[in-house]
């Protein structure tokens, strides 16, 4: 298990650990120890955050004392950094983002030299060299810069020409890496669109906006009657789409429809999605009963596509909106996700709503607790027991898992129960956890 790498990279708040700038120059080091080949070069993007040119200058530090050149994309898309990674020989490309999180956060993302996000075996091998580090001595950073954006924008343009008509859309670009990309896209495929969340200043990434908060995107479509509305996070590997009542279209709604579409038009390779834990179990009876094969993995879109690579799945996802279409890209794009998406909608004829009405939802109720510390819940004596009792007594669903990206606890718990009656098992779980934490003396 990685100590410095969650589900999605390294991540915190810049600059402090394991975000401060030596650390950062080790991390860069270490990586470029780990992946380098014979290409010698590297790429580097960022999304708009503040704080993250700085970081780039001591990853670049860092990357050129083991002997590697950096190449400096600029502000795009982590999908977008996959994409080029794919078509140019380099060593690996690292992407410097939180994604969803606040902007006060940063992040750093290793894809290698395919665009693929490393495995978690490669993480803990970088971690052992970067122990073994030494202070890094290289006091400069030597890099170029170049925009490549054209490179991804144009594969996204000549995929979807064409395909999609009749839409008018409202386009959240979360203040984040989408923010030039995606009306990009959209005006080259003659699409309609209201553009908000596109002034980026380096600390306004997800804020009042995006596919965490997607009350503006929604008022807009509301004001606007618009067709639908999406939003992306701040590096755009996700998104969150809005039906033309501002009711919202997740990740799981997505499976639940391209599942069934793809099977359709026999494009659902071996009859088989992979899903997440996370996902709504009713989404998994809804599969079920249309006789499409669920494979269930951890959280992270890293374990989806992994997954999706070991059963031959073309279609994988979380209700987060991370979805890989496969016969895109290896890792989850939230621009081709909806641009797939609205496709699909406008060739069946049907509304974005109608998405809603395929499949019923079990009530769901999720609660993040803050923690200080992640205790191992197979050591708290009595807790994951405790947590099996009461969800055959529920006749539902309990799963509870720390956060890869945040230091918080989740405690999911879908049942045929009143939501007030969620809350208080949610609450009495944690409770349950504080207890056999604090019988071991766990801060938490």
């Amino acid at each position: 298990m990685p100590k410095y790498f969650g589900t999605d990279g390294i991540r915190g708040i810049p600059f402090k650990f394991p975000l401060e700038p030596d650390f950062i120059k080790k991390i860069g080091y270490a990586v470029s120890k780990k992946l380098k080949n014979s290409a010698k070069t590297v790429f580097i993007a960022r999304d708009t955050r503040k704080s993250g040119t700085k970081i780039i200058d001591y990853l670049s530090s860092g990357i050129n004392s083991a002997g590697l050149k950096v190449l400096d994309l600029g502000i795009i898309t982590t999908p977008s950094l996959s994409y080029i990674l794919s078509k140019n020989k380099v060593s690996f490309g690292i992407m410097v983002s939180a994604s969803h999180n606040p902007p006060e956060f940063n992040g750093i993302k290793v894809l290698n030299s395919k665009g693929e996000k490393i495995s978690e075996k490669t993480e803990e091998e970088i971690e052992k060299l970067i122990d073994l580090c030494d202070e890094i001595k290289t006091a400069k950073k030597i890099s170029n810069k170049k925009d490549m954006s054209f490179v991804y924008c144009d594969y996204v343009v000549s995929a979807f020409k064409g395909e999609i008509k009749d839409i008018d859309a409202v386009l959240d670009c979360s203040n984040g890496s989408a923010y030039k990309i995606a009306p990009y896209i959209f005006k080259n495929l003659n699409l309609k669109f209201h553009l908000i969340g596109s002034k980026p200043n380096g600390n306004n990434i997800n804020i009042g906006c995006g596919a965490l908060d997607t009350k503006l995107m929604v008022k807009n479509v509301l004001k606007l009657k618009a067709f639908c509305g999406i939003s992306y996070d701040g590096d755009s590997d996700r998104c969150m789409i809005s039906d033309e009542n501002g009711d919202i279209v997740d990740g799981d709604d997505i499976i639940a429809f391209l599942s069934v579409y793809y099977k359709k038009n026999r494009t659902l390779k071996n009859n088989c999605v992979v899903l997440t834990h996370m996902s709504n179990y009713g989404l998994l009876r809804f599969l079920k009963e249309n006789k499409v094969k669920v494979i269930s993995v951890d959280v992270g879109d890293r374990n989806v596509s992994h997954a999706m690579d070991k059963y031959g799945s073309v279609l994988g996802g979380e209700p987060s909106g991370h979805i890989i279409i496969k016969k895109y890209l290896p890792t989850g794009d939230g621009i081709i996700t909806s641009l797939e998406f609205l496709k699909a909608v406008t060739k069946t004829g049907i509304k974005v709503g109608d998405v809603k009405k395929m499949w019923k939802r079990f009530p769901s109720h999720l609660k993040s607790y803050s923690v200080k510390s992640r205790p191992d819940m197979k050591k708290l004596d009595g807790f994951l027991k405790e947590v099996k009792n009461m969800e055959e007594k529920i006749n539902g669903r309990i799963f509870v898992r720390y956060s890869g990206t945040e230091p918080v606890l989740r405690v999911l718990i879908e049942a045929d129960k009143e939501r007030r009656e969620l809350e208080e098992i949610s609450l009495k779980i944690f409770d349950i956890y504080n207890n056999a934490a604090k019988k071991l003396n766990i801060l938490i």
